[in-house]
Formats: C-alpha cells, structure tokens, sequence
C-alpha cells in the first residue's frame, strides 16, 4: 500500500519566482493534500502546522531556496529529522541507490517506500530502507496517523449517513467505539512526539 493511500502527491509546475519559500504554503498544502510528503501524516487531522523543508536543503543550494520544485510539505517530526541530512553532498545527487532521499512528490518514491498491512512505513529497496532509517521510520509510530486517517474517514461516512437519517443502530454503536479508539489513537500520537 502507498505511503500516501490514494493521493498522488505532485507540485504544480506553473509557479514563477518565489520572493520567499513561505508565499508557497497554499500551493503545497493543495498540491500535497494537506499530507507529509515523507510521511502520509494528515496536517488537517492532526491539526498541525507544517514545515516547508527544502528537499535539497539550503546549506547546500541556496539558489534553490526560493524554487517551488525543491519545496517539500513537511510534518514537524520529518522536517525536524530529514534536516540537512544529503548523504551525497552533491546537490544534483540526491541519492546514489543505496543512500539519500527520493523526492516524494515523485512517481519514484512510491518505488522504494510502503506501508505494510498495519499502517507501518517500510523500504521496498535498500534506498528505501535507508529512507526509513533516516526519517526514523523504523522507530516512529507510522501506523498511529495512519490509523487515525482511517477512522476518521470512517466517522465522516458515518456523519453523512446521520445527516441523511439512515443511520442504523449498529452503525451508531460502531460510531461511538470509534470514537473511542480514535480519541486514544490521537493521544497515543501525541505521546509519541507525532
């Protein structure tokens, strides 16, 4: 399964010159869908402010600083993790097969990254791997925002079905238990540090 479900993250190309990487914060929420490019993780749920991280990061190319191309919508956690990390040291390289990164607004980062049956994000290749080493995928809870998406899309048909006065009695208790574990799923994340 995808890394980010159903949605295809992709930047759009027709942004011109940025007089600062902030004034692409609308343009990246939509083009991400208000997800982690890294991670999946739903900045709208969560109710978090995301980070714009600089895929290849300014120390390394300030004259990609102000590029759309080069922004990344990142969660707190990857953006304070990924940082300046750019194994390569090549601005051009950013990964040499085994180690870097992979743009996830890229078709070839659903090559390399996953998530298994239980949410968890894992490397289909060795780069993959190093991926997940490198954003702590490994040790992050992965699963927890993933799960939490679920839910709360579950709720939402759920809603909908109230809305429109075709709820059964069943569909309510399932509501109300989801409720429930959707409540300490989000506090589990957020004891987590996600």
């Amino acid at each position: 399964m995808r890394v980010h479900g159903n949605k295809t993250v992709r930047r759009r190309t027709n942004v011109g010159e940025l007089n600062g990487y902030q004034e692409a914060r609308e343009y990246l929420l939509e083009d991400f869908y208000w997800m982690c490019g890294y991670c999946g993780k739903s900045g709208e749920i969560m109710h978090q402010r995301f980070h714009i991280d600089h895929f290849v990061p300014q120390s390394l190319a300030p004259e990609l600083t102000q590029k759309y191309n080069n922004l990344v919508l990142a969660c707190p956690k990857c953006n304070r993790t990924k940082s300046k990390k750019w194994p390569t040291k090549d601005k051009n390289v950013p990964n040499d097969g085994y180690i870097g990164f992979v743009d996830p607004a890229t078709e070839e980062f659903d090559q390399h990254l996953e998530r298994n049956d239980h949410g968890f994000i894992q490397g289909k290749t060795k780069l993959g791997k190093y991926m997940c080493q490198s954003l702590h995928f490994d040790i992050r809870r992965t699963d927890l925002f993933w799960k939490i998406q679920h839910l709360y899309e579950t709720q939402s048909r759920l809603e909908e079905l109230f809305c429109d006065n075709v709820l059964n009695e069943e569909e309510k208790d399932y509501y109300i238990y989801s409720n429930i574990i959707l409540k300490k799923y989000i506090q589990d994340a957020f004891e987590k540090g996600e």
